[in-house]
């Protein structure tokens, strides 16, 4: 293990020089350092470092000092009233859940998901092709190839993807032992007409 170290620092200057040097055509936010210096990176232990770097270049604020950092400011003037046939359906109104229901075979089989796995956290972006149903919580399980019963874990995230239309929804993963030889899958969904 101890001869395997010096070589993390080696890998780290070559494979993101930009965020070593601190050069001024580096990236500018998280993912943009994520991004440029993820391209052809296969190990894991790589792909960790360089997260732990880019995160150490952009920390996270903390959510009361993002809110204190913003100066105040006078609200915006209120938009002009406009005719009732011109107002579209606002998409960011929370979704009524109350009449959720668990998806049928058939509209689970609609649902089209690709993940993006950093360790511990799953992005999985979910495409959801019923045409009259909105998807609300979207459960997914992941297991142990080498021992998929004992392994299994199912893990829900809610969400609000509306009919043909794709969303990104993440997830903890919580492994024991090694995270190598894993798979996942969308189990189960829930959703409103």
């Amino acid at each position: 293990m101890l001869r395997k170290m010096p070589v993390l620092p080696v890998l780290l200057v070559l494979l993101c020089p930009a965020i070593v040097h601190g050069e001024p055509s580096g990236p500018s936010s998280y993912d943009e350092c994520i991004v440029d210096t993820m391209r052809g990176v296969s190990s894991d232990v790589a792909a960790r470092a360089i997260i732990e770097s880019c995160r150490n270049l952009f920390p996270e604020p903390p959510a009361d000092a993002a809110a204190q950092a913003a100066p105040a400011s006078p609200p915006p003037p209120a938009p002009a009233p406009q005719p009732a046939a011109a107002e579209a359906p606002a998409a960011d109104v929370a979704l009524d859940t109350t009449d959720a229901r668990s998806l049928t075979a058939d509209e689970l089989a609609r649902l089209r998901a690709r993940a993006r796995v950093f360790g511990a956290r799953y992005r999985v972006i979910v495409n959801n092709d019923n045409p009259d149903l909105t998807v609300t919580e979207v459960t997914i399980a992941v297991w142990d190839d080498n021992d998929p019963v004992a392994s299994r874990k199912e893990y829900t995230g809610a969400t609000q993807i509306a009919p043909q239309s794709s969303a990104t929804v993440q997830y903890t993963v919580h492994y024991r032992g090694d995270e190598t030889g894993w798979k996942w899958g969308v189990v189960a969904a829930r959703g409103v007409e």
